[in-house]
């Protein structure tokens, strides 16, 4: 067969496939399809895979391959081609029909052709013209709204293929027209280094620069190379301040060459950086952390019954009506709370913001279910929302409650954007594990709060920090919002090794376990493996009760000793003769499932839910933890292939989910923030060392309720106890932008 050459053909996308592929049609110069006996893939540049969605026109150029497969035994070719060069088109016709049938949610060809012979439908939708489209046959409400949501602009069309001419990612199309809207490709060509706080590589941006005919010593530039430094030290510290000496060094480091002395005021000059105390942050870095400030400060200091109507029960909330409402509440508990304890829970009720902070098993869950009790007392009606960063942590929170719990990021998405409906006027939040919520998340999730919450953050400064950027609950500290301090241990006894152990390291002291005996049950609740082998793990853990009754926790993915290798290894202790899970795959046919780590997964296998599944059948979160209890020998009805119980529903997986699942037999000690399980395993690797400190090892050790058993070095206990905790040497700049808020507001909120 002689070699085809598509020189600016007109294709649609079909379906979208892994790695950039997707099936499409070949459209005529009418609009008309071109029919052909085989079907037909274009490979999309990588910059262009966010773009290429179901329904868009492209013209490609590039060569055409004849791909020989088999699937189920049987032969089968397609056509290929590799698109050297794009362009995203606007389409019309009938292509503009398909696009309408494929993107405006149901508005069929019918419907979809009616829309296209009106001669003025592109000048309607311009002018937003609703009236005009309804008296379109067929068209309804909400289908005008959708096709005027749907609806791309010129403005996106031209940003678009201006970014394919730079060849850069062409995702960013909506979100600078979104800001810019027309000015969008100018306001580039003005300020290219833009581009890297969206997410573009700084060896892209800088390239552009260049092309556009700015040089190093523009301050155009150096701003930009100032905003990347920025950037770059706040992703590997996790701070969101970046001193002045830091910022000198870590550009004439990459720049290999002096650093302006002015550089941080050529940065904020040109509105890229913030100057604050200490050194400088970026634009967006400082945005989220003044408007997270100010609504902490905001809601804190709101006059009692101010924000809204159903605020009016706070204007009768009194320290004495308060304890009333907490003895009638004392009466159906079967143990009484101390003075502390009683202290704890008015002060949390009265105050419209506060913290209750403490380390693991001192009793935080007694205080909050106490604080909902009163709450019930004292404000009915109001509606009480708990959160988590991680799944697992809700589901805890909801189990120790007995009330609803989700995720930020459930809460958020419920909430926020078009036709997303408002929380109510007036709520009670409650965010759990609030030390490892990031500035991110606390940005976005202020954002769909009302102005009337009332917050409670619940955590322990002493646990594992943020995964990303900045310090909330951390920073909130040391600040005039009330904090209340639980100390005494509940979940163990004073005898327990793992209370004495977790106790010492939480406050930087060091101690080394007894080493493990031949057996558990020779061994004390608390032990470390000084020598330990995977060999050594598997008998323990067998011991142990293996799934039933023990988790595996590293603070490493990769070596012998991480999530990765370690999930293989006790698979294969458990038999890997087992029934595995096999996907209908669109070339293969029906093939074992692989996942991204290079494992199977087998019945009885536990597996970790690695990111939201926002589905109305399988609602689960990122970290949260199941069991395959059945498999299929071929895809049922809707497509699923396997069942897993996950907290103790019965989850059917289909091929989206199984994406999704990874091997549960071990994780992260990250993901293991807000569970608790009878028996953990703590591996201290010594690759991990730049990662293991005091607040990784307290963690880590406040997992088990029964038995602790550490492998490691006894090196790494001290290590960890020396470091102290990185998460408090992050540089940030919330506590004084709240300390700065409250003294010049005009009122004070004083607890009494």
């Amino acid at each position: 067969m002689s070699e085809v050459v598509h020189l600016r053909q007109i294709i649609q996308v079909k379906k979208l496939r892994a790695n950039s592929y997707a099936t499409v049609d070949l459209v005529n110069a009418d609009g008309s399809l071109k029919k052909r006996d085989r079907t037909t893939v274009v490979k999309f540049p990588e910059h262009a895979q966010d773009t290429a969605t179901t329904g868009s026109v492209w013209e490609v150029s590039g060569k055409e391959r004849l791909n020989h497969f088999i699937i189920n035994d049987f032969p089968l070719s397609e056509y290929t081609i590799d698109a050297d060069n794009i362009k995203f088109l606007r389409p019309s016709g009938r292509i503009l029909s398909r696009w309408i049938c494929n993107n405006i949610k149901g508005i069929g060809s019918v419907i979809a052709n009616r829309l296209v012979r009106h001669k003025k439908l592109a000048k309607l939708i311009e002018t937003q013209n609703t009236e005009a489209l309804l008296n379109i046959a067929g068209m309804t409400v909400n289908r005008v709204k959708d096709l005027l949501e749907s609806w791309p602009s010129e403005a996106l069309f031209n940003t678009i293929n201006w970014l394919e001419e730079q060849n850069l990612p062409l995702g960013f199309g909506e979100k600078l027209v979104a800001i810019f809207g027309e000015e969008a490709i100018g306001k580039i060509k003005e300020h290219p280094f833009i581009l890297v706080a969206m997410g573009a590589s700084f060896e892209q941006v800088s390239q552009l620069a260049f092309r556009l005919g700015f040089t190093l010593e523009d301050e155009v530039v150096v701003a930009g190379i100032a905003q990347y430094v920025a950037i770059n030290h706040a992703n590997k510290t996790g701070s969101t301040v970046i001193s002045t000496d830091e910022l000198i060094s870590e550009y004439a480091k990459l720049m290999k060459s002096d650093t302006p002395k002015n550089i941080g005021e050529i940065a904020c000059q040109q509105g890229l950086l913030v100057q604050v105390t200490g050194g400088y942050q970026v634009y967006g870095k400082a945005l989220m952390e003044a408007a997270v400030a100010q609504f902490i400060v905001d809601a804190h200091q709101r006059p009692a019954g101010e924000g809204c109507l159903l605020a009016g029960w706070e204007c009768d909330l009194s320290k004495e009506l308060v304890e009333t409402a907490l003895t009638d509440y004392e009466s159906t508990l079967n143990f009484n709370l101390t003075a502390d304890q009683r202290d704890a829970v008015v002060g949390a009720v009265l105050a419209p913001v506060c913290g209750i902070s403490g380390g693991a098993g001192t009793g935080k869950t007694t205080i909050l279910k106490a604080v909902l009790g009163v709450y019930d007392r004292v404000a009915q009606g109001i509606q009480c929302y708990q959160v988590a960063l991680a799944g697992r942590a809700a589901q805890r929170m909801a189990e120790s409650t007995q009330r609803p719990a989700q995720t930020i990021a459930k809460l958020i998405g419920e909430h926020l954007g078009d036709n997303k409906p408002d929380l109510p006027e007036q709520i009670l939040l409650v965010i759990d594990e609030s030390s490892m919520v990031d500035l991110l998340s606390m940005y976005r999730l202020v954002g769909i709060l009302p102005d009337a919450a009332r917050v409670i953050f619940v955590g322990d400064t002493a646990q594992l920090p943020p995964v990303g950027n900045g310090l909330v609950f951390q920073a909130l500290t040391d600040t005039q919002i009330p904090f209340f301090n639980l100390t005494q241990v509940k979940r163990q006894n004073e005898e327990s090794g793992i209370h004495k152990f977790s106790t010492l390291v939480r406050n930087g002291q060091l101690d080394i376990p007894e080493v493990t005996k031949n057996t558990l049950n020779e061994s004390g609740d608390c032990s470390i493996e000084t020598k330990p082998t995977v060999e050594r793990l598997i008998k323990l853990w067998q011991e142990s009760g293996g799934i039933d009754q023990s988790i595996v926790l590293s603070p490493i993915r990769k070596g012998e000793f991480g999530v990765d290798n370690l999930n293989l290894e006790l698979q294969a202790s458990v038999g890997n003769d087992r029934q595995a899970i096999y996907f209908q795959d669109s070339l293969r046919g029906w093939i074992p499932w692989i996942t991204s780590t290079g494992s199977r997964l087998l019945k009885g296998d536990p597996v970790l839910i690695t990111a939201n599944n926002y589905d109305e059948d399988a609602d689960l979160r990122n970290g949260d933890l199941g069991l395959i209890v059945e498999v299929f020998e071929q895809p049922d009805e809707d497509g699923a292939v396997a069942v897993i119980e996950v907290n103790n529903t019965l989850i059917n997986v289909t091929a989206e989910l199984l994406e999704k699942l990874h091997l549960g037999y071990a994780i992260t000690i990250h993901k293991s923030q807000g569970s608790q399980w009878p028996i953990c395993f703590v591996m201290l690797p010594n690759e991990a060392e730049k990662m293991i400190d005091q607040t990784l090892l307290y963690t880590a050790s406040t997992r088990p309720s029964e038995r602790l058993v550490i492998m490691g070095d006894e090196s790494a206990i001290e290590k960890a106890i020396k470091v102290g905790s990185r998460a408090l040497k992050r540089a940030t700049f919330l506590e004084e932008r709240v300390c700065f808020a409250s003294e010049t507001s005009e009122f004070q909120y004083i607890v009494t």
